[in-house]
């Protein structure tokens, strides 16, 4: 006879009914508390850094130690973990993936300070917009035009971390991690149309023979100087070597006016046409080339885009190749609210093993956010979204795109980014005020009465003479460990002839 799992403190029934679907992947009751609670804590309205001692100190009943061995040491498979999410996702009546969605590939990067962060090195940072001591993630993203999941996520080793460097056998580029996160998706049975990435992919020939060789549509994006090699017959008239040539020496009437709709229903007018670039695009070749842009009169390179697609011009328009690429927008419904609520680079860790953990987890909280609490589709409206003439699903006015459109509202109790019901957690909410560390809450300072002059403040001894234009001196203060910013009238300054 088996012996029975040992039971544990129940915590709400939101969650634990949630977690019940994953107690199997953990093996002791410590991890089954311990998973409660690191995503109780996620979820929590964000304060502070949502690192392990900030989690231990406002989830009742957590302790840091435990949570600290939970993700280093503990014997779960994360990978098991993310499996069981995208099965429970999949079995969803009306959340579930269908075959009209299409599969994002992005990646994403946060700064960190120090060396010995396993995954940290200096490299290109998005989020910076330069290069930068960070760490860089490669994530996959399932989304129809009116509802988004996170699919997949694969940490990025900087050659430069490695004892081979690129010829280590741990080392994969980033287009080699998405189709690892292309083929995991495959083997969850998720169904997607097509691949949708942008540049960074769009240009690696490897993925992009590996993407023919499965018979995976795609829409990625091309660089405005991406060369091609062409035999040049006239060298007084030469032919348009990189997608930006062939975009400038197009006619006005080339040009075809499509207009489309943010989630706010505000119009916006884009102008696309088919490109033919040497014998490698055009719209009678294996590979075509889309430009999709603002204002054709002056192709402005922050308002153009330049697209690659296998799909034929009988499966899709130019226009509707580019409303399949404009989905790669949804994955800022993703990164807003798992960076900024709940934490994804909050992280304080350095092995590998415990950041991937981490982001395992967050994506497990933001998949709660989505599932837990959902309506069903109101009776008047199906739950299959319109089609338009070319057969493609615009879910404009779905249900999910304005549930998913607004913001998280101001002073929310709980941080459920996508709407969901605020009450799951509001006992929680209210107990996490008095479970600092197990102690009371500490006193709140009192402040000073309306219309008292403003405190002064002690006499600092790290200053330097500055010397005016009339010839007197004042002490500035270089640093001042009491505060961030001194008001003139409260600086002590010191002055003399």
């Amino acid at each position: 006879m088996p012996t029975p799992r040992k039971a544990i403190a129940p915590t709400t029934e939101a969650i634990d009914h949630f977690c019940n679907h994953f107690d199997d992947l953990f093996v002791r009751s410590e991890e089954r508390e311990a998973v409660r609670q690191y995503l109780i804590g996620l979820l929590l309205p964000r304060e502070h850094n949502k690192t392990i001692v900030e989690l231990a100190a406002i989830v009742p009943g957590a302790r840091r130690q435990a949570l600290h061995h939970f993700l280093h040491d503990a014997p779960w498979d994360a990978d098991a973990l993310n499996a069981r999410r995208l099965e429970l996702w999949r079995a969803h009546p009306w959340l579930g993936p269908h075959g009209q969605g299409v599969l994002i590939l992005d990646e994403t990067g946060d700064p960190k300070r120090g060396s010995r962060i396993e995954l940290a090195a200096q490299q290109y940072l998005g989020k910076l917009g330069h290069v930068a001591n960070g760490v860089v993630a490669v994530t996959s993203h399932w989304a129809d035009g009116t509802r988004h999941v996170p699919v997949g996520v694969k940490p990025y080793r900087p050659a430069g971390r490695l004892p081979r460097g690129r010829k280590d056998p741990a080392f994969h580029t980033k287009p080699d991690l998405a189709w690892q996160l292309i083929e995991e998706a495959r083997a969850a049975q998720i169904p997607f149309h097509l691949v949708v990435a942008d540049s960074v992919y769009g240009e690696n020939a490897q993925l992009e023979s590996r993407l023919f060789a499965a018979k995976i549509a795609y829409v990625m994006g091309l660089r405005p100087s991406h060369g091609t090699w062409q035999v040049v017959e006239d060298e007084a008239h030469p032919p348009a070597f990189t997608p930006a040539e062939a975009a400038q020496r197009l006619p006005r009437s080339a040009w075809v006016r499509t207009v489309r709709y943010d989630t706010h229903g505000k119009e916006l007018v884009r102008y696309t046409a088919e490109l033919e670039l040497g014998t490698t695009y055009g719209p009678t070749r294996g590979v075509r080339l889309i430009a999709a842009t603002l204002d054709p009169a002056t192709l402005k390179p922050e308002s153009t885009w330049y697209l690659a697609t296998s799909l034929t011009l009988e499966e899709a328009s130019p226009a509707v190749v580019y409303e399949w690429y404009r989905l790669r927008d949804w994955v800022e419904h993703f990164y807003k609210p798992v960076k900024h609520e709940l934490g994804w680079a909050d992280y304080q860790m350095r092995p590998e093993r415990a950041i991937v953990r981490h982001w395992q987890l967050v994506l497990l909280a933001y998949t709660f956010s989505l599932l837990v609490g959902a309506l069903p589709p109101a009776a008047d409206q199906p739950t299959d979204q319109p089609t338009d003439q070319a057969g493609k699903k615009t879910g404009r006015d779905g249900w999910s795109a304005r549930r998913m459109a607004g913001d998280t509202a101001p002073g929310a109790g709980v941080a459920l980014p996508l709407g969901s019901a605020a009450d799951l957690l509001a006992t929680l909410v209210e107990q996490r005020s008095t479970a600092r560390a197990g102690r009371a809450p500490r006193p709140s300072r009192p402040r000073p009465p309306t219309g008292s002059p403003p405190p002064r403040r002690p006499y600092l001894t790290n200053q330097r003479l500055r010397r005016r234009t009339d010839g007197t001196c004042v002490s500035r203060v270089l640093r001042c460990p009491f505060s961030h910013s001194l008001r003139p009238d409260a600086r002590p300054a010191l002055m003399w002839a």
